[in-house]
């Protein structure tokens, strides 16, 4: 193609947004680009794949077909697409994307051997032979091939200036468009409804993986969708653990729960945490509670532009501190972005400078438990805020009250 052409847009019916929206996100990862003196930027990861495509496929739960994405800084120049020639007319049906360039030749006459000789030949076609070339290096990036495929890929760009190309590609995905906050509306106000359901069912005696399948099932049945998460944590034994799937343990009188859930929609994430008891809580796991509540409430009133990450951080830390819980609020971060991903940049970290802007979605969630041992519970709260112009809304519309089970 020369630079007086201007690339061809597919207008697929089944790409999760209309392809003007894949249209602003190229502008926006273009500017970036040429801020940063590059050629061109490659993606592979499924979330930057999704984000700058729309392609749709479960092909991602397969490490064996690498799926690569050249993005040229020239505007006259298209954007191009490697893929498994069995996903042809999957992409033809859910992106944006004209210059599809398959892999395999099985199907396809003349089409590439594999994924990273289609990469190398593509680079060259397009004129990135002896360019910068940005690439999924850094913080919260992963590549979407494996190390012997990008060594392999590098060795057939010799002329090549490899940089990490993540800074750009995250101040493009940190500010959400009004099509991505509708989604991401939608996909909290799911996991709103799962909450629902989930804690109206908890008694005495069920197991984490229970009320974790009555959440799941719910989810599928709001978004229509693969059903996302559920974490949780409930009694001792679990008080200190992070991360953890639900267990097939019981949740017993006495037992603190906290749920950490969010399901998926057009593959954004919602994530947000409340907490339970059965039984009444003791006075300590009530004076506890209350610090937590009233700490995660003032980190989300701190959230507005301008702000930074520290500051949000320092909004909930003060909280605790004035609560005499100093010693048990051992936290480096207290919250972070949200998207395609469940965590993505900004972090609001101790210290954190990133400045907050209208559009990013947030998460606000001081975690502890007490210590040395975590015997009285495990106390998280957490809440999705897009950033507005002057504050923010809140998404996550379940109440945060402790949920008493009778017992």
């Amino acid at each position: 193609m020369t630079n007086n052409q201007t690339p061809r847009i597919n207008y697929p019916e089944f790409a999760p947004f209309p392809s003007d929206e894949y249209s602003l996100r190229i502008d926006r990862i273009r500017r970036e680009m040429a801020a940063r003196d590059l050629d061109a930027i490659i993606v592979t990861s499924k979330e930057n794949v999704v984000y700058f495509t729309g392609l749709q496929t479960i092909g991602w739960d397969s490490k064996h077909r690498p799926i690569v994405v050249v993005i040229p800084c020239d505007e006259a120049v298209p954007v191009a697409m490697v893929l498994p020639e069995t996903l042809l007319n999957v992409a033809r049906e859910t992106s944006w994307i004209t210059e599809l360039k398959p892999w395999g030749g099985w199907r396809v006459k003349d089409a590439a051997a594999d994924p990273i000789a289609g990469a190398g030949d593509v680079v060259h076609e397009l004129g990135f032979g002896g360019g910068r070339i940005g690439f999924e290096l850094g913080y919260g990036q992963r590549l979407g091939m494996s190390q012997a495929d990008y060594e392999s890929l590098r060795a057939q760009l010799p002329g090549v200036t490899v940089v990490d190309g993540s800074e750009a590609l995250w101040q493009v995905r940190m500010i959400k468009s009004p099509r991505e906050i509708e989604a991401l509306r939608k996909v909290c106000d799911a996991t709103t409804k799962a909450f629902e359901e989930g804690f109206a069912a908890l008694y005495d005696g069920m197991s984490e993986r229970e009320i974790a399948g009555v959440m799941f099932a719910r989810m599928a049945a709001e978004t229509s969708d693969r059903p996302g998460f559920v974490m949780v944590r409930s009694g001792p034994r679990k008080y200190p653990m992070m991360n953890v799937l639900p267990f097939d343990k019981p949740m017993n009188r006495g037992d603190l729960i906290v749920v950490d859930a969010g399901a998926v929609y057009r593959d954004y994430w919602a994530d947000f945490m409340r907490m339970a008891c059965v039984g009444e809580p003791t006075a300590e796991q009530r004076r506890f509670f209350d610090a937590t509540l009233e700490s995660q409430q003032a980190g989300v009133d701190a959230v507005r532009p301008g702000v930074t990450g520290g500051d949000i951080f320092t909004a909930c830390y003060d909280v605790l501190v004035k609560r005499g819980l100093k010693e048990h609020a051992t936290i480096e971060r207290v919250g972070h972005g949200l998207g395609l991903d469940v965590h993505e940049p900004p972090s609001l970290a101790r210290g954190s400078e990133v400045v907050v802007k209208p559009g990013m979605v947030l998460t606000v969630e001081p975690v502890f438990w007490d210590k040395p041992d975590g015997r009285i519970g495990n106390f998280a709260l957490e809440d999705v805020v897009v950033v507005t112009e002057d504050g923010c809304e809140l998404l996550s519309l379940f109440p945060k009250e402790l949920h008493i089970v009778s017992a």
